[in-house]
């Protein structure tokens, strides 16, 4: 079983900007149904070596330059049994999937970028990625410290989400543990309650475009299950702004159903590394036949 990834928000400005060809009609047509240039958005951005993207921005071209690969893989002919998308990523795995056309997905992605910013504003906070600790670790640390796991990643690297005094106090119980953690260039805490202002304008646009169960099975980030009516896939998109992204236990529970290759279509090789990771732990795991 050969599986698609595709990243969410977090790509740095100039990855994102190389992923998006000028010459590639799918951006002549974002540009003209956002109403403004999007690759000289990222290209400004660009200039700061390192540079996140403001979420504004982000997620419309993380998903352009993510559609733009896979069509272009597709041309190649390359094909995937299933897709995979981390947050944001998610919407453009439902359009490789034949779930989302282009412009309604990009529709989509345009109101959660804008509704998310606006939560952000109104429940100041951030992320911060725990590194070398277990789910259940991490879990009662933000239990105890008052923030909230938004993305469990793969092993031994899970992220918090909530205000910054919270993240303060878990950073301390990280260290404490002889772990580490580091906060992310995001805007908001996303994945977390406070993004719960979010969700009557995403529900409203996902109403107002057409939506197909998927040709190709997509991952939910929410039930780290395949999505099924397009009803359920509303639901869980508007879900998954409040509740955490479960990667690892959707690549676990692929490679349990025999996903054994997968193809990060980028931009960037995050989420490839992330299954990297997530793919060897399970092979080190499994018990050698007595021979």
């Amino acid at each position: 079983m050969r599986l698609g990834l595709f990243p969410g928000q977090g790509i740095p400005a100039k990855i994102v900007h190389d992923a998006l060809d000028p010459n590639d009609r799918l951006l002549a047509q974002a540009d003209d149904f956002l109403g403004y240039d999007l690759s000289k958005r990222v290209q400004i951005a660009a200039r700061r070596k390192g540079a996140a993207l403001p979420t504004l921005v982000a997620q419309p071209a993380i998903f352009v330059a993510g559609i733009i690969s896979w069509r272009r893989a597709q041309d190649e002919g390359r094909a995937w049994d299933s897709f995979v998308g981390h947050s944001l990523g998610e919407y453009t795995a439902l359009v490789a999937g034949g779930s989302l056309g282009f412009e309604d997905g990009l529709a989509a992605v345009k109101v959660r970028a804008e509704t998310m910013e606006s939560a952000s504003k109104s429940a100041p906070g951030g992320m911060a990625a725990v590194l070398g600790l277990d789910f259940a670790k991490v879990t009662d640390i933000a239990e105890q410290a008052g923030v909230f796991v938004a993305n469990d990643n793969a092993p031994g690297q899970v992220v918090l989400s909530g205000p910054e005094a919270g993240l303060t106090e878990a950073a301390q119980m990280v260290r404490s543990a002889s772990a580490r953690s580091v906060l992310l260039e995001v805007s908001g805490p996303f994945h977390s309650p406070s993004m719960g202002a979010a969700s009557e304008a995403l529900r409203v646009v996902l109403d107002g475009i057409e939506i197909s169960t998927p040709k190709v099975p997509v991952i939910s980030n929410v039930t780290a299950a395949a999505h099924e009516t397009p009803a359920q896939i509303r639901d869980l998109l508007v879900e998954q702004l409040t509740h955490r992204v479960r990667f690892r236990e959707s690549l676990e529970n692929l490679y349990e159903r025999g996903a054994r290759d997968f193809e990060d279509l980028g931009p960037g090789s995050v989420v490839g590394g992330l299954a990297q990771r997530t793919f060897r732990s399970l092979r080190s795991s499994e018990v050698p036949a007595n021979v």
